[in-house]
């Protein structure tokens, strides 16, 4: 191609060349996270706070399910950060680690979990109200809207992501928990402030899971 066909082509990038540089310098949001490692036996609790949360793994025996444990990321009043956001809101085995709601607890403990939760105090007070009248739209201001109403404002907020891996478990033939170890991944937006005892390192920001 001759020099004088390439010129109108060189102009044309030129021109745009000031908008397409911004855009390709971008770099991807970056997170923080940390991980821990978790062996418990039966009827056995663990507990570490991670900021203003604290992850538990309660043991679920005298709670209507068999030997295992349930796991949550509560604050100082008990409120669980991530039941809230991870439909469906009745009848979900995704924090259980056992048998319940139709699994046994091989099944149960083959199975890894990502799951998002709340990262701030003043999002799980708004979305609380959306919750409850999902849950009873019958007592909700406007209960043909309440499930929508709750899913539009999940789908706008800002989450943290737990990710769940079992590295082993023991069961027994009665289908009883007897031991589980667990790695616990937190990947939060940057200013979400781990304890440092856990040790933080930077990560990539999960691409925001649907409803």
């Amino acid at each position: 191609m001759s020099e004088e066909a390439l010129s109108p082509l060189i102009g044309v990038f030129l021109l745009l060349a000031p908008k397409l540089l911004p855009y390709e310098q971008r770099t991807p949001p970056q997170c923080v996270a940390a991980t821990l490692t978790v062996s418990v036996k039966a009827g056995d609790d663990f507990r570490r706070q991670i900021n203003d949360l604290t992850f538990k793994v309660q043991a679920t025996k005298d709670k209507g399910f068999c030997w295992g444990w349930m796991f949550s990321l509560e604050d100082a009043a008990g409120h669980d950060f991530i039941y809230p956001v991870n439909p469906p809101l009745r009848f979900n085995p995704s924090q259980l680690l056992g048998c319940g709601y139709g699994q046994t607890s091989r099944e149960s403990l083959r199975i890894s979990r990502d799951l998002r939760f709340l990262v701030n105090e003043s999002d799980y007070q708004r979305f609380d109200p959306l919750l409850k009248n999902a849950l009873w739209p019958a007592d909700a201001p406007n209960p043909d809207r309440a499930a929508d109403e709750y899913l539009t404002a999940l789908g706008k907020l800002s989450t943290g992501l737990l990710r769940l891996k079992i590295l082993h478990f023991d069961v027994a033939p009665d289908d009883a928990v007897r031991s589980v170890g667990l790695k616990v991944e937190f990947i939060v937006p940057s200013d979400f402030h781990l304890d440092p005892m856990l040790k933080p390192y930077s990560s990539s920001c999960p691409a925001k899971s649907p409803p």
